[in-house]
């Protein structure tokens, strides 16, 4: 009997009633129920418009941080999350991300594959740095999307960093300098292209709009964003 991912309790996968009737593929989740209803859907939810963050009480639309990068960065862009960054998404996060475990890709890459198997915009994906993949050995967010055609087109500047983006405080991350440059024998893919950012958790909003910022100016027609969370 396979186990739950995340808690490694029994999983017990039930045939849908909706799958028997249309005769679609049976999904086979890879985390139990109790595990899965931890994570805060956010797609019935009302979110800000411009970062994904779940709305509360009083807050403006687009969110006061949005509105602080529409003056910034003076260019068409908003991003859609999937979940909230909750106690359970940094606890996935910290057990996929920081502790290397591959594996728990596979707790999100089959519903991220069903959501953009009919996107018909370039699907880039965030990269990481050469240190990072030499000491994780991975990018979280093409693992992600391990089920995905996607384009690389971006790298990092710097072969090392200082200091890890995670070990940042927020004045830090707003301040980045632009971190990315475009791998030029892909250029081509971005010109007159619709392009669909992927990244893994939306933060400040700091790294996935320096990305934008140079798609745009690579010749892109719009550029939004899909995180994991936010």
């Amino acid at each position: 009997m396979k186990e739950c991912l995340m808690c490694k309790a029994p999983l017990r996968n039930e045939i849908r009633l909706s799958e028997i009737i249309r005769a679609t593929p049976l999904i086979n989740d890879p985390i139990c129920q109790g595990c899965s209803n931890d994570f805060l859907d956010l797609a019935d939810i009302p979110t800000c418009l411009g970062c994904g963050r779940k709305q509360t009480e009083g807050m403006s639309q687009p969110c006061r941080d949005c509105s602080r990068w529409q003056q910034s960065y003076p260019f068409n862009f908003s991003n859609c999350a999937l979940y909230e960054y909750n106690q359970q998404m940094k606890d996935f996060m910290k057990q996929y991300k920081f502790n290397g475990d591959y594996y728990l890709r596979k707790v999100f890459s089959g519903q991220i594959h069903r959501q953009l198997k009919k996107c018909p915009d370039v699907i880039v994906p965030i990269p990481v740095g050469t240190d990072t993949m030499l000491t994780r050995g991975f990018n979280q967010v093409t693992g992600l999307l391990e089920l995905v055609n996607y384009s690389n087109i971006l790298k990092v500047k710097a072969k090392r960093k200082a200091v890890r983006q995670s070990e940042k405080n927020r004045r830090q991350r707003i301040e980045l300098i632009q971190p990315f440059e475009l791998i030029q024998s892909q250029k081509y893919l971005i010109e007159n292209q619709s392009i669909l950012l992927v990244d893994d958790v939306y933060t400040t909003g700091t790294t996935i709009r320096h990305a934008a910022s140079l798609l745009y100016h690579a010749g892109a027609t719009s550029v939004r964003g899909l995180t994991l969370a936010r």
